[in-house]
């Protein structure tokens, strides 16, 4: 009795679509590993790893930094100055969506029965111009991790009779990268995230209103418009709360700092 050759041709065939499938979604999670910009974060040693995959590192600076992390405070600093660049990053993947759904989905001046493209260009403008103050700030946080934790004076001067005043003066410098950090999270991107989902919410609107395209096609854009924005609006909402929690841990960084002063 010869064997049936379908199951094979079948499994093959399975196999094809998984190989193509598997493809395409490696190729989606790439793209959104570009998007957002995310470095994952591990010991020292594969941190600075994951680092050179998306900044091309020197050899002496892959050095400086691998000598860095065998310290404990070394592995600290690497950890959060990798962790203040992917949040850096993410905000500014944030505003580009919210940019994105602005110009695309949302149309409050129609929402108010006025004529004015301003509005929309105003927002969008504002929100990309939040997305490249997020991009400075993830390029400053990487200029520090390159350039190491900033060395500290002597405590005590003239064989320890004196004390250096020059010490309290770095250590106070050392912390304004928190405070700036904690005013932007708490100030600017916590109000705007709050204030991004309000409009969206208010001014909900694809592009083209709805109800000048012809059916189905204004009855299927204005639920898709409205299931993306309340996406977006969410997301706005869990990103304002998360600032505000980043905020609170760089007012504490900033308050461990002062616990250093010698007075």
């Amino acid at each position: 009795m010869q064997p049936d050759p379908h199951p094979l041709v079948e499994a093959a065939t399975s196999t094809s679509r998984f190989a193509v499938t598997r493809r395409w979604l490696a190729r989606v999670s790439e793209w959104s590993a570009k998007a957002t910009f995310r470095i994952k974060r591990g010991p020292p040693a594969v941190t600075i790893d994951e680092l050179g995959k998306s900044w091309e590192l020197t050899e002496a600076q892959r050095a400086f930094l691998l000598q860095l992390g065998e310290t404990k405070p070394g592995a600290t600093f690497i950890d959060e100055k990798v962790a203040n660049i992917n949040r850096a990053a993410f905000h500014r993947s944030a505003f580009v969506l919210n940019a994105a759904t602005h110009l695309i989905f949302v149309d409050l001046a129609a929402q108010l029965l006025l004529s004015l493209w301003e509005v929309k260009a105003v927002l969008v403008a504002l929100n990309l111009l939040l997305a490249l103050i997020a991009h400075v700030q993830m390029r400053e946080n990487y200029r520090a991790l390159l350039a190491g934790p900033r060395a500290l004076p002597k405590k005590r001067r003239l064989w320890g009779l004196l004390r250096n005043p020059r010490y309290n003066k770095a250590v106070k410098k050392s912390s304004r990268p928190y405070a700036r950090s904690a005013w932007k999270e708490q100030t600017l991107y916590r109000t705007a995230y709050f204030a991004n989902a309000v409009i969206i919410f208010l001014g909900s609107q694809f592009i083209l209103p709805a109800e000048r395209l012809i059916f189905p096609f204004g009855f299927l854009v204005g639920k898709i418009t409205g299931l993306i924005t309340t996406v977006v609006v969410f997301f706005d909402v869990w990103r304002g709360i998360r600032a505000g929690d980043d905020a609170r841990l760089a007012r504490e960084r900033e308050v461990s700092v002062y616990r250093n002063l010698k007075i």
